[in-house]
């Protein structure tokens, strides 16, 4: 069992979640708009924009980067410490490397949000810039299609979290989650096939060497959304990442922290566990 979590991280990683649900919950909210009135759907950017024109919506733009920088080095600061009780094995030692890629990349979504916020627009998109400079390097196809295998990997591993209920073992236990299962379980699911068509693109980007066929979450949305019955599809995704927002709102409040668990407190996978 690693070291206890001191109390600063705890707090880190709910304003983290916090800050998480509200992206999502925007970006699936305008999603499902998007989807019955004919449109594609936005990205996180394209729907942070939407606060522009609402009062104090620089400010609360502002506060969401701060939330999301939070979540960014909860989840740094999680890999480097074990808070999570991954272990030292290979297993434990992969999640623990995933916990870290995911704090750099909401670090930097982070920033990219704050410098959105303040008006400066930062270039062009991100994911394809990353791409180029990608491909440029020595072995650059390589390392974007293994760049590609580990988001298909990591959409994956969301959707067998929300299809096996592995979230259980995270979450405290109330009597109010045994009602929530579903949009739980859509959330993760929605989220994992979302990441999982993200990793196609880069994957694709490798096969083609052309970084212009890398994409983030509005190119999914237009994916799903050019396929046969693609507007009820958008539709059902969107709802499900609507979900995850609900879902990140869920954590904030209800996520245990193997390293902070006090006496008494039951995740929901060991009050199923007592009262079987």
């Amino acid at each position: 069992m690693a070291e206890r979590a001191p109390v600063w991280v705890e707090y880190l990683m709910r304003a983290g979640y916090a800050a998480r649900g509200v992206v999502y919950l925007l970006t699936g909210g305008l999603a499902l708009l998007s989807a019955w009135h004919g449109g594609s759907g936005e990205d996180k950017k394209g729907a942070l924009s939407s606060l522009f024109g609402q009062p104090f919506g620089q400010f609360i733009i502002l506060a969401i980067a701060a939330g999301l920088l939070c979540y960014g080095i909860w989840r740094l600061v999680c890999g480097y410490m074990d808070l999570e009780d991954e272990g030292n094995e290979t297993k434990g030692l992969i999640a623990r490397i995933g916990q870290g890629l995911s704090g750099a990349v909401n670090v930097a979504l982070s920033l990219s949000i704050a410098r959105f916020a303040l008006g400066s627009s930062g270039g062009g998109d991100g994911k394809e810039a990353l791409t180029s400079k990608l491909l440029a390097m020595p072995f650059g196809q390589i390392i974007v299609g293994a760049v590609g295998l580990g988001v298909i990997g990591a959409g994956l591993a969301y959707l067998y979290k929300g299809w096996s209920e592995k979230y259980r073992e995270n979450l405290r236990w109330s009597p109010i989650l045994e009602k929530l299962s579903t949009p739980i379980r859509l959330g993760l699911m929605a989220r994992g096939v979302v990441v999982a068509i993200i990793g196609g693109f880069f994957l694709f980007a490798a096969m083609q060497a052309d970084a212009d066929q890398a994409g983030g979450l509005s190119q999914a949305f237009e994916f799903v959304r050019s396929q046969a019955y693609g507007r009820y599809l958008l539709g059902f995704l969107a709802a499900g990442m609507f979900a995850f927002g609900i879902y990140c709102w869920i954590e904030t409040i209800y996520r245990v922290l193997p390293t902070r668990q006090s006496k008494g407190t039951k995740t929901i996978a060991q009050h199923l566990k007592a009262h079987a």
